[in-house]
């Protein structure tokens, strides 16, 4: 399953995925999403299986029919801050947690890769170098910054779901997309 699948990097994830042999993909879209990227990997890819499911995250019964039988996902969704900090929080925290119960009720999710953001990172470090051991914001509600704080929030339940029910799961920080 990948959510945000019609997105600019939830598309290449898609292909890189079926250049490398998955041959049963799960396309989760937003109902107002474009689903043309994803049409032209089908093309591109005739071997491979793209589903294309619309649905909300915030949605639980559409969690729920997007999960089952999910053994990977790649969550590539969130919100992004630009309205407001309840809205970023929203769509990416409650949506991660939606995810998450769905894939619970499942059993048989063996992966989760969570796609955060360098804005995670505190910049009151003494070294302005960056590297995977720099410190996370402790106190992302501070900043006034929605994203930070919704990626944080969202890295944090992922974390917790992951120690108090076993599911495995990596985070990954992109630190550029162009």
């Amino acid at each position: 399953l990948i959510t945000g699948a019609t997105g600019f990097i939830g598309s290449r994830v898609a292909a890189q995925l079926a250049t490398r042999g998955f041959r049963n993909l799960l396309c989760f879209m937003r109902p107002s999403g474009q689903r043309t990227r994803i049409d032209s990997l089908a093309e591109i890819f005739p071997g491979t299986r793209f589903q294309v499911v619309s649905g909300n995250l915030l949605s639980r019964e559409d969690c729920a029919r997007a999960t089952r039988d999910v053994k990977l996902i790649f969550h590539l969704a969130a919100g992004t801050g630009e309205k407001s900090v309840p809205d970023a929080f929203m769509n990416s925290v409650v949506a991660t947690r939606n995810l998450l119960d769905a894939t619970l009720r499942q059993n048989c999710l063996q992966r989760l890769v969570l796609a955060s953001s360098f804005a995670v990172y505190t910049n009151r470090q003494r070294s302005r170098r960056l590297t995977e051991d720099s410190p996370i914001e402790e106190h992302p509600e501070q900043l006034g910054d929605a994203y930070c704080y919704a990626k944080v929030r969202q890295e944090n339940i992922v974390r917790t779901y992951g120690e108090n029910h076993g599911i495995p799961y990596v985070i990954v920080r992109p630190g550029s997309v162009y």
